[in-house]
């Protein structure tokens, strides 16, 4: 370990060998430089800029300069795109044995953040449907991110955790849909020891890039909300033992051919059905048709699952979750697997609105994406760490939020504790002050 903090308290020497495991490619006076930036963002209510990290955080634990900061998010020789497969690993590491064989869940989507400077990279018009600002469009930056939802035994049954693993910048090179592909193949090295890994998507990403995924992958499966008017067809009908090549495909389908039922205590009506489609070519998928009026075809709603219901590797009578029950009872699982993609969108307003994600001051695309990562490991480190040692273990069902305010407080107490430690060793005569400081914070639990 660096002897930057050697001798320091506990809370540094664990913090440090957790990020360590991010970190290993790079130099170590970059691997310090970065972790200094994680405990800045940890400790600091708002993450305003490097330079605010600084002056109040990082200039109390270290003599460096504030320009080899921005020397090691611009310029210093390591992959930050290789932090997905290590958050991804280490999130597996949390599953207990007894739900090793279960799906664990990968969502994929984009955000926007509005940037008013014109000198930041990459930055663009972008067109945002959910903008409250008046207008359709923003200058500014979309960002391409992909979670993971891995299954945890609670008292009520299964849960998930849902960790974000990582963020591209998107800079028009690649498409927001290879970003999101390229984003899966990183991952999915680490989960090819999982039996079944299921990817969760609204109706933007079902498209080539991301459904060819389906065949390079034999243990990845799709569940996806898809756009009303996706071609659907019936399947084939038997060989006749004609000349010629078989059919296909059968007749194309409309949403309001699925026969629809509305269960007991559903709010809607809903269907499911054997079809073939486009989007997978020659395969059999599941159509999940839901409507609040049969008789409008307006209010349909399509959802498709290349799995069929029952291969779905879940048990839904084990789910804390009482919708996921139901819609089991009622052969619709999937739609009942699909709201847990809402988590990452849960995520973008935590850390937009109390991890200071959209407020970066870097210019550089390349700074831009590793600060915005910084953020994303920083996040999904508050969430880990009650499950990858015991002495957080307290921290287990408490928000990211909470988590990281305590983890801050202690940060900054230990931040007073040395500057007093060093202000005693400058006074003579001090072993008897420093006995009697030493075993206070030992009694406080920070020694």
């Amino acid at each position: 370990m660096s002897r930057l903090f050697y001798n320091r308290s506990h809370i540094f020497n664990k913090l440090f060998w957790f990020f360590w495991n991010y970190f290993q490619d790079a130099s170590l006076p970059t691997a310090e430089n970065l972790f200094l930036l994680v405990i800045s963002m940890l400790a600091l209510d708002s993450f305003r800029s490097i330079r605010f990290a600084w002056l109040h955080i990082i200039s109390k634990l270290s003599g460096k300069s504030l320009n080899s900061f921005y020397y090691t998010l611009g310029y210093a020789a390591f992959d930050h795109l290789k932090w997905m497969a290590v958050t991804a690993r280490l999130a597996l590491g949390s599953i207990p044995l007894s739900l090793k064989d279960s799906a664990v869940f990968l969502s994929i989507d984009d955000t926007m953040v509005e940037k008013y400077g014109t000198k930041f990279q990459a930055r663009s018009k972008l067109f945002d449907h959910a903008a409250h600002n008046g207008s359709y469009y923003l200058n500014g930056h979309c960002f391409v991110s992909i979670m993971l939802h891995v299954p945890l035994q609670s008292a009520d049954g299964i849960i998930y955790l849902s960790i974000p693993l990582g963020y591209r910048l998107w800079t028009k090179e690649l498409s927001k849909l290879e970003l999101a592909a390229d984003m899966v193949r990183s991952v999915m090295a680490q989960l090819s020891s999982c039996g079944q890994v299921i990817l969760l998507c609204d109706s933007w990403y079902p498209k080539k890039p991301v459904t060819g995924l389906m065949a390079e992958f034999k243990n990845l499966e799709m569940i996806c909300c898809a756009r009303s008017d996706t071609v659907l067809y019936d399947l084939p009908g038997e060989r006749t033992g004609k000349r010629g090549r078989p059919r296909t495909h059968g007749r194309r389908l409309e949403l309001t051919s699925v026969a629809l039922d509305k269960p007991e205590g559903a709010s809607y009506y809903m269907g499911c059905r054997k079809v073939i489609t486009n989007l997978w070519k020659g395969r059999i998928v599941y159509a999940c048709v839901t409507a609040t009026d049969p008789g409008k075809p307006s209010s349909f709603r399509l959802f498709l699952c290349t799995a069929a219901p029952e291969g779905l590797a879940v048990e839904p009578e084990k789910q804390a979750d009482e919708k996921i029950r139901r819609y089991s009872e009622w052969g619709m699982l999937p739609l009942g697997l699909f709201p847990l993609r809402w988590n990452i969108e849960t995520s973008y307003y935590e850390t937009k609105t109390f991890w200071s994600f959209r407020d970066y001051m870097v210019r550089s695309a390349k700074g831009i994406e590793r600060l915005s990562n910084l953020t994303c490991i920083s996040y999904a480190a508050v969430q880990l760490l009650p499950y990858y040692s015991r002495e957080f273990k307290n921290y287990q069902g408490q928000s990211p939020q909470e988590i990281r305010y305590q983890l801050g407080e202690k940060i900054r107490m230990n931040i007073i504790i040395n500057s007093l430690e060093q202000t005693i060793e400058t006074i003579k005569k001090d072993l008897p002050l420093k006995k009697a400081f030493q075993e206070l914070m030992r009694r406080c639990g920070y020694l």
